[in-house]
């Protein structure tokens, strides 16, 4: 058995941790998932979801108000349906799914605006000096009325004020520049996403052994309308409770209280983290540590591989205890004073030593992703020559399940990159064309196809070059800033071929699933700018009445400031915390190690290899709840259920948290967003 464990691969490992999720529906037979009923949900979601989750996003970050909208949306569909004495199928709560998560999309795409308006007009861009250099059709001038006024509807958002660089005859300003280019983004990433898929999925037979996770969801709320309940509802209503008392604690009390008038609202548990970085100082210095609160990290732990978890946890601690002591006493991290928040320690660490170690770090994770990739290949290569006919490769789909012809996918994704590159090659007309040609026809077919081969066998990504852009705009010498806002055709479509694998297993027909994108696309759009217009109309962002953008925003703004002021007169001090000894070292540590651990006895170690170099300065109070679900799973629940039922059992019980938590959420952001609303009148 040893020798057996020897000789797995990391793909083999992944395979064999996925195989713990696989459902046994066996779907052959596909159905449309777009009804009325589907396209009332979606104006349901539009209209009335979006707040809430982007007021949820802006007080406790996007994983409590993202993750968790979806599935509110569809259990209170369903929920709906019972009552109706109605049924609802898996391929229409899918779709209703998907919808709901391209719901939270429509609304996030304008956050960038807001914190785009706070940018221009922070100290960080005033300091650097960068506020009258960014180009219009990226973000309104400083002197704008847009900014005063909070609104999203103001002129100078959907056409330049000055710079009169058009677009399609067109002078663009940012929204307008933003429905352009998500025009040309749908086209592009339906062509390449199903292009690809059908070449890992059909032609080359790869499983995508995680996909069934992400159809257990749907599969247990359409059993719910049906008289007969199974083990995902009840699993789904336990998580659901769990959540929703988790939920009164963590958002609901604090939204409530604010919303009845008190000038500080009674936070029990601090959103997004409790620090105790200054609390270790005195033994760690320019360590980091702060627990991070969302208690959905507990049930990740539950399903994720449990040496990832472990290696991370260990392997961050060690960072933060004893690592960044030691670097701080020989003089490498030289710029950490004590007294330093964990936000502003992370910064200093960052640009003295981490941000190179990282880079290296990067390098060695995609060297040990194209390796993985190439024994992929000789491997699948093996399993195809011994199956002989039985694996004859067939492009033809399986019938009724609505694709369309690979020629004209493929046609798409070249007409929209095509418009893709003419539109940022008309707002930087003087960066290089050749550098957006390469990324476009070259770099990003040749990542996606890579990206999706590992999706298809492993279900996650293996290979990224780190600060690809950023390299090629400091190779290129082009100074202006207009560069780092503008977007840039560096894309992967890996990850979104194993969405048309999740439509297969729940025999939702593609052609459904796309004309439901597309009817809801016009609504969502017009949702999202309402929605983020009242919620900005009711108090300025950041500020109190949203903690988390309150706290993190004038560190993302920092952040966007150094990497905007990279190529200035040679004096950047992003460029100057790059240093090509500690890159260096931070590759060859990261292989060894890697190594190393590969080289142990412990179970499953090459993946545990990458939780060891994942965790390397990294704070291990990010890893801490997941490190105690991961724990309780192995030794409490485990021995309680058994390893087979229980691994069946945690993707839905997550499911159902994310629920519980979002339900208590989007009551206190109703009652907030009621009371804000109301106009007081002096009588």
């Amino acid at each position: 058995m040893a020798r057996a464990r020897r000789s797995e691969s990391l793909a083999d490992e992944m395979v064999s941790w996925a195989k713990r999720y696989e459902t046994d529906e066996g779907i052959r037979t596909f159905e449309s998932g777009l009804s009325l009923k589907v396209l009332f949900g979606a104006f349901f979601v539009g209209f009335l979801m979006m707040p809430g989750a982007i007021y949820l996003s802006l007080q406790t970050g996007q994983s409590a108000g993202g993750a968790a909208a979806p599935w509110v949306a569809v259990i209170l569909f369903t929920e709906l349906a019972r009552r109706s004495f109605q049924t609802v199928k898996r391929q229409e709560l899918y779709i209703l799914l998907a919808l709901t998560g391209a719901a939270v999309n429509a609304g996030g795409q304008y956050s960038g605006y807001i914190f785009d308006s706070y940018f221009i007009n922070s100290q960080q861009a005033e300091s650097y000096e960068i506020a009258d250099k960014i180009p219009d059709w990226a973000i309104p001038p400083k002197e704008s009325k847009a900014h005063a006024v909070r609104s999203l509807f103001h002129r100078d958002w959907w056409l330049a004020a000055r710079d009169k660089r058009t677009v399609f005859g067109i002078a663009v300003g940012p929204i307008t520049l933003m429905l352009i280019l998500q025009l040309l983004g749908r086209i592009r990433h339906i062509g390449g996403s199903y292009f690809l898929f059908r070449l890992t999925a059909d032609f080359e037979k790869l499983p995508f052994p995680l996909a069934p996770v992400h159809a257990q969801g749907a599969t247990a709320l359409a059993e719910s309308t049906h008289k007969k309940e199974t083990w995902r509802w009840r699993v789904f209503s336990i998580g659901s409770i769990i959540g929703m008392a988790w939920g009164v604690v963590y958002v609901g009390i604090p939204q409530i209280s604010g919303a009845l008038g008190m000038t500080e609202p009674i936070r029990i548990i601090p959103i997004p983290f409790i620090d105790f970085t200054q609390s270790i100082e005195s033994f760690a210095p320019s360590g980091v540590f702060a627990i991070h609160t969302d208690a959905s990290a507990i049930l990740r732990g539950f399903v994720m591989p449990i040496p990832v978890v472990v290696a991370q946890f260990l392997t961050a601690c060690f960072t933060q205890f004893f690592l960044n002591p030691f670097l701080y006493h020989r003089d490498i991290i030289h710029t950490w004073e004590p007294g330093m928040d964990v936000r502003v320690t992370q910064l200093r660490t960052n640009l003295d030593f981490w941000m190179s170690f990282s880079i290296g770090r990067n390098f060695a994770f995609a060297i040990l992703g194209l390796f993985t990739i190439a024994s992929m290949y000789m491997q699948y290569g093996r399993q195809r020559r011994a199956a002989g006919r039985q694996q004859v490769r067939s492009w033809a789909p399986p019938p009724g399940r609505g694709d369309f012809p690979v020629w004209l996918a493929f046609l798409l994704w070249v007409i929209g990159m095509s418009g893709y590159v003419y539109v940022v090659h008309r707002l930087i007309p003087l960066f290089p064309l050749k550098f957006l040609l390469f990324f476009a026809f070259l770099y990003t077919p040749l990542n996606s196809y890579i990206s999706a081969r590992t999706f298809g066998i492993m279900s996650r990504d293996l290979f990224e070059i780190p600060y690809i852009k950023e390299a090629v705009v400091i190779l290129s010498r082009y100074e202006q800033i207009d560069i780092w806002f503008a977007p840039f055709p560096n894309e992967d479509y890996g990850g979104e071929t194993q969405g048309w694998r999740v439509l297969e297993l729940t025999g939702t027909t593609f052609t459904s699933k796309l004309a439901a994108d597309f009817i809801a696309w016009p609504i969502l759009l017009i949702a999202g700018i309402v929605a983020w217009h009242f919620i900005w109309k009711l108090a300025p962002i950041p500020s109190a009445q949203y903690q988390f953008a309150q706290m993190m925003w004038p560190f993302f703004a920092t952040q966007r400031a150094l990497w905007v002021t990279a190529l200035r007169d040679g004096q950047s001090e992003q460029l100057q915390a790059i240093r090509g000894n500690y890159v260096l070292i931070g590759g060859l540590v990261s292989l060894l190690l890697y190594g190393i651990t590969v080289l142990s006895h412990v179970p499953y170690r090459h993946i545990a290899g990458y939780g060891v170099l994942g965790g390397l300065g990294a704070d291990p109070g990010a890893f801490f709840l997941e490190f105690i679900g991961a724990m309780t799973g192995r030794y409490v629940m485990i021995k309680r259920f058994g390893r087979n039922r229980w691994a069946r059992y945690n993707p839905v019980l997550l499911a159902g948290f994310w629920c519980g938590l979002a339900l208590v959420g989007m009551a206190g952001v109703a009652i907030d967003l009621l009371q804000k609303a109301v106009i007081v009148k002096p009588f």
